[in-house]
């Protein structure tokens, strides 16, 4: 386990992604690797909500100012013909003051990709799960243009709502600012509910951490005849279950805005995750991905050893 004192200098490289040839494919040809885009402290406090210090930290540490160590973690989707990215990290317009109290380093997702070979250009569609900060804070660049020219922004209707609605609990939370930016350039895809982007990669709005956060299924359903197949898909949580420290399904943050709803919909999704065997990306693990889940010997939901 790592020591609270080593947080401040991780050693894996600050962008990663996927190796080519360890890219893991999903049914349908869908093809996935993920881009380590930097890195963030999120306070502890915060990340686990009501949940007691002595049962987190059996899984991760706080450093000395109470911040985990957690990763901006981006998918890159290549699926019938279209590339996708799933996440834009925190982006560029944080001020350094922020920078330094959330401990972010990178960020910006057309640095990560191009530091680990691929180009931004080639990005058709961007999902976004929510419009929190460390997710959509690269939608656009420090001029406000749309970082990704030519792809589409894909993010849920209620999502893009809420970020203009009068709740107090989301005032000044969301990147409101970025995500219009993008609707003035003619580049925003509002969706509602569950939507097929491209053959393979489906969105459906999740709620629980905001009002419109969305997963990502990857992979072709099976056929009725091959109903029983197992391994060949694949979920991204987004916030919902940010990392594989949050499996217990009513470990609630302080940052989900409907905490009743986030535990009804972790429980219904894990259930179905465990069932069918898919495999699992998690938005802020730095831990190796993806990973498979099973049921412990008292029915939690943990990582398949």
């Amino acid at each position: 386990m790592t020591s609270a004192g080593e947080l401040s200098t991780p050693e894996a490289p600050l962008y990663e992604i996927t190796p080519a040839e360890q890219a893991r494919t999903f049914a349908g040809d869908v093809q996935v690797r993920v881009v380590r885009a930097g890195w963030f402290r999120p306070d502890a406090g915060g990340f686990f909500g009501v949940v007691p210090k002595p049962l987190w930290s059996r899984s991760t540490q706080a450093d000395e100012r109470g911040r985990l160590l957690c990763r901006l973690n981006l998918l890159l989707i290549d699926a019938a013909g279209k590339r996708i990215l799933v996440e834009t990290g925190t982006g560029v317009r944080v001020g350094e003051k922020d920078r330094e109290i959330k401990g972010i380093e990178g960020g910006d997702p057309a640095d990560a990709l191009r530091a680990v070979g691929e180009d931004p250009a080639s990005i058709d569609f961007v999902i976004v799960s929510h419009l929190h900060y460390d997710h959509a804070g690269g939608l656009v660049d420090a001029a406000g243009r749309p970082i990704f020219a030519r792809a589409r922004y894909v993010v849920q209707r209620e999502e893009a709502e809420a970020a203009h609605g009068d709740e107090l609990r989301v005032n000044g939370l969301m990147e409101t600012e970025q995500l219009d930016l993008v609707r003035a350039a003619g580049q925003l895809a509002e969706v509602h509910g569950e939507v097929e982007v491209v053959a393979g990669v489906t969105v459906t709005r999740t709620g629980g951490h905001t009002r419109g956060s969305q997963a990502v299924f990857i992979g072709t359903p099976p056929a009725a005849a091959e109903a029983g197949e197992q391994n060949d898909r694949a979920v991204f949580f987004g916030d919902l279950i940010p990392t594989r420290w949050q499996l217990p399904v009513r470990w609630t943050s302080a940052f989900d805005d409907y905490p009743i709803d986030a535990v009804e919909m972790r429980n219904q999704l894990l259930a179905r995750v465990v069932a069918e065997g898919w495999w699992c990306y998690f938005t802020h693990d730095p831990g190796p991905l993806p990973i498979q889940l099973e049921l412990s010997e008292k029915g939690a939901v943990q990582p398949r050893v």
